[in-house]
């Protein structure tokens, strides 16, 4: 069956510590808060898009130090496709292909460090908690971003970044985008004064996806929170982010979330706790009571009665699939640029990023890999088992939605680090163990 099947506290009630109270499980938990927490002065500095994986060279020496690295079996998975990558790689044809290869590569080392990571610090060092709660505050940013964007939609800030940028590099948009900062994009509906907001991110759609990404760890916080302010702040806020969330008119991230908490629904009724279950039944309803009782409703309907980008998107699937039937194997290591508008097939999606870059063997043992981690994550614990389960639940959750986002969503710089965070922590509770007391 499931963890969940196992009583357990109600969602908002504090679970037991784990691990020691000492400041080592602060310091041992620096790279989730160096990436995710400090997101805002990254993206005042302009490097928000790099700093995943420049963090993930002391990452990898802190693991290079240890005398034993933990792997999990499934872990195989992920190095062929990083050895796909590598031939891919022998493909590229331009500079941009080449930079596009290198940044995401970059990325998807770094995603496999922090699983490492996670993995190799046991709860006392680590503890779950610490984790979870880490990535919960990174959802408080993403929703204070978006508030912000809400109210100051026309802000923007000259990043350090581009001082530094040569002029010529700054005339490519992909470049531009990745040094600025602006609070929200440009406005939807002319007749209409709706701002999409993405602070602090590059794009609204990176904005959206990594609330997806993130909103079970929030709701996780829950658990783990131990004064009732807090955790009412919490609840407040999870209900004040459905403003951002609908202005976003990123139906991507709608539909993510949503699947999330159906599927999170569907997981907690066949474990049959109750408790939980209502808590997250009866946060539907009142979501539901804000869409139709406020305007929020209203704007749902219109952004999914006018499908803008819709054309552009179908014309890069169309090129994708063209672009696939003439390259199966080996891809081309990078998104490739068609048509007039400096516009690549390859994007939109990381299932058409991985299958255009590199082929339909990448694409299998991309996607192999989430679905190993999603199916080790949902492993029921026997009875006794000192795994925090409220902790694996939530990261099943967390890797549910990234592989529901990969047909619309491009996993990089966000979505991918936090599944592989979520895999790490989910195989590292399962192989915990009692204990022995020392002294």
């Amino acid at each position: 069956m499931s963890d969940v099947l196992a009583p357990g506290p109600a969602l908002g009630a504090p679970l037991p510590y784990s691990g020691s109270r000492r400041a080592g499980p602060a310091l041992a938990a620096w790279p989730i808060y160096g990436i995710f927490v400090l997101l805002p002065a990254w993206w005042v500095l302009g490097v928000s898009g790099f700093v995943t994986a420049a963090l993930s060279v002391p990452i990898l020496a802190s693991l290079l130090f240890r005398r034993h690295i933990r792997a999990p079996r499934g872990f195989g998975l992920w190095l062929l496709f990083l050895l796909w990558c590598a031939i891919s790689a022998t493909q590229v044809e331009t500079a941009r292909m080449g930079f596009s290869l290198a940044y995401r590569a970059s990325i998807y080392v770094a995603a496999a460090a922090l699983l490492l990571y996670v993995l190799n610090h046991d709860a006392e060092h680590l503890p779950a908690r610490s984790v979870m709660n880490g990535l919960a505050v990174f959802w408080v940013v993403i929703v204070v971003g978006g508030l912000l964007g809400m109210i100051l939609p026309a802000f923007s800030i000259h990043t350090v970044a581009e001082t530094f940028v040569p002029s010529s590099l700054m005339d490519d948009k992909f470049v531009k985008d990745l040094v600025s900062a602006t609070t929200s994009s440009t406005r939807a509906f002319a007749a209409y004064p709706i701002h999409r907001p993405k602070a602090p991110f590059i794009y609204t759609n990176e904005w959206g996806a990594a609330f997806a990404m993130t909103l079970p760890f929030a709701i996780a916080s829950l658990g783990y929170i131990r004064t009732k302010h807090l955790r009412d702040l919490m609840v407040l806020l999870l209900l004040a982010s459905v403003f951002p969330l609908v202005f976003s008119l990123d139906r991507g991230a709608w539909l993510s979330a949503g699947a999330a908490l159906l599927y999170a629904t569907f997981r907690l009724a066949r474990g049959r706790n109750a408790q939980v279950l209502k808590a997250v039944a009866m946060g539907g309803v009142v979501v539901g009571i804000l869409l139709f009782a406020t305007p929020l409703g209203q704007i749902i309907a219109l952004r999914l009665s006018h499908g803008y980008g819709d054309a552009e998107r179908a014309y890069l699937y169309r090129s994708s699939l063209e672009l696939v039937q003439q390259s199966p194997l080996v891809g081309y290591g990078a998104p490739v640029d068609v048509g007039d508008a400096n516009i690549s097939a390859g994007t939109h999606g990381q299932l058409w990023t991985v299958i255009v870059s590199q082929g339909i063997p990448g694409l299998i043992f991309f996607t192999a890999f989430l679905a190993w981690a999603l199916w080790k994550a949902s492993r029921p614990l026997p009875p006794g088992h000192p795994g925090d389960r409220h902790a694996r639940f939530w990261c099943e959750i967390a890797i549910f939605t990234a592989i529901v986002q990969m047909p619309y969503y491009d996993l990089l710089p966000w979505g991918l680090p936090i599944a592989m965070i979520a895999a790490g922590l989910a195989w590292r509770e399962s192989e915990a163990r009692v204990p022995v007391p020392t002294g």
